[in-house]
């Protein structure tokens, strides 16, 4: 598609690869995100990639970056593990490592570093996106909080489970609270904290649950390159309802980060002592809270010239591991369908088919993992929205 300009808001996972891939194909591409810079959002620390992520990576990254998501990540893990809070092993599943270059886990900002190699001219930070118009010549109207405005061919919404974009094009569309708040942290891994962490949370993701409704998961992050402004850690997330973790809401969000933290240390009061001593070592400084959310369905929409990507339109539970990869699956889709020619809207809309019947499949999976791991009900989908699928 000569001349083709794609804009897209929010630089994240999947919003910088669709980037990479369109770059790639010589297609003109800018992002466009909220944030001042690439560190100022919690959104969690540690990414697992399956092997559906790690072909959409090689669909659509050059080498040279390709090489720094290499460099840059975790060495792999090869174990899933799942304890009482007395440390009891519950179950294990062993992955054997045969690749060194394989990836299996990556450092979220090492990784958006990575995935920025060569697009400082393309990602632009400080722009909040607010509205958008489909104008009549065919070209996308984006406008930004501070009145600058800018025109494209497609507008893709990569914003994540809070999407403008997505409310703008779909206001019907539920995103639903699945009852487990999680409080996210990190362990550096000193000398003296490798010397008492259970060798099983150094191989690959661990979770110790107390059967009580508060669990905690437990996963390494041992780079290859680490970056210049940490090193080694394990990440731990918490989990429980808020009636499990001794907190609405309201409190739980307003506390600061070292009384956040605290929420994990009364809550694993009596659990096994070197789980305890991991978390009294964690950096509180790098606690935060997150709702989990997800949706329940995904319907086909009226294929125009904006479309969505990754958790703006599949937002999901992180019981399966999954999200991150659906999103770098849809960047790989969403290049294909630009850079294959043919009719725009008709590009768009294999797109969407196929991304809609992916997404589908993992979201259910991921809400079903989530009913057994946090021993919640899943959500009851809502009534189907009417929508036509035509295009136009």
């Amino acid at each position: 598609m000569d001349g083709l300009e794609v804009v897209v808001v929010g630089a994240g996972v999947g919003g910088l690869a669709l980037a990479q891939g369109l770059v790639a194909n010589g297609v003109r591409v800018r992002v466009y995100e909220r944030d001042p810079g690439p560190r100022q959002r919690d959104q969690g620390y540690r990414i697992h990639l399956d092997a559906t992520g790690g072909r959409a990576l090689a669909e659509v990254l050059p080498a040279e970056v390709r090489g720094r998501v290499v460099e840059t990540a975790c060495h792999p893990g090869d174990l899933l593990a799942g304890f009482d809070s007395g440390l009891t092993p519950l179950f294990e599943q062993t992955f054997p490592v045969t690749d060194p270059d394989a990836v299996n886990a990556v450092d979220r900002f090492a990784f958006r570093r990575a995935l920025m190699t060569g697009l400082d001219d393309v990602v632009h930070f400080g722009h909040e996106f607010v509205d958008y118009t489909e104008m009549g010549d065919g070209r996308v109207e984006v406008r930004f909080a501070d009145g600058r405005t800018t025109t494209a061919d497609v507008l893709v919404g990569a914003d994540g489970v809070g999407s403008r974009v997505r409310a703008r094009l779909l206001p019907d569309f539920e995103v639903v609270d699945i009852g487990i708040r999680c409080v996210y942290g990190k362990v550096p891994l000193t000398d003296a904290v490798r010397a008492r962490v259970p060798d099983a949370f150094l191989r690959g993701f661990c979770f110790a649950s107390d059967g009580s409704g508060r669990g905690a998961a437990f996963a390494p992050v041992l780079f290859r390159e680490p970056p210049a402004e940490y090193g080694d850690y394990l990440m731990v997330v918490f989990t429980g309802t808020p009636e499990a973790l001794g907190h609405s809401d309201d409190e739980l969000f307003a506390l600061d980060r070292d009384a956040l933290w605290q929420v994990v240390v009364a809550g694993t009061e009596g659990w096994h002592p070197s789980i305890r001593e991991l978390v009294a070592a964690a950096d509180t400084a790098s606690a935060f809270p997150i709702t989990l959310r997800s949706c329940t369905r995904i319907d086909p929409w009226r294929t125009g010239r904006v479309t969505l990507l990754g958790d703006a339109i599949h937002p999901m539970t992180p019981a399966a591991g999954a999200g991150a990869n659906t999103a770098l699956h849809d960047a790989a889709l969403l290049t294909a369908a630009l850079c294959g020619g043919g009719r725009l809207v008709e590009a768009l809309a294999r797109y969407e088919q196929e991304m809609i019947g992916h997404a589908k499949e993992v979201v259910a999976d991921s809400l079903r993992r989530a009913a057994r791991l946090f021993g919640t009900t899943p959500p009851v989908p809502a009534a189907a929205a009417d929508r036509s699928t035509d295009a136009p």
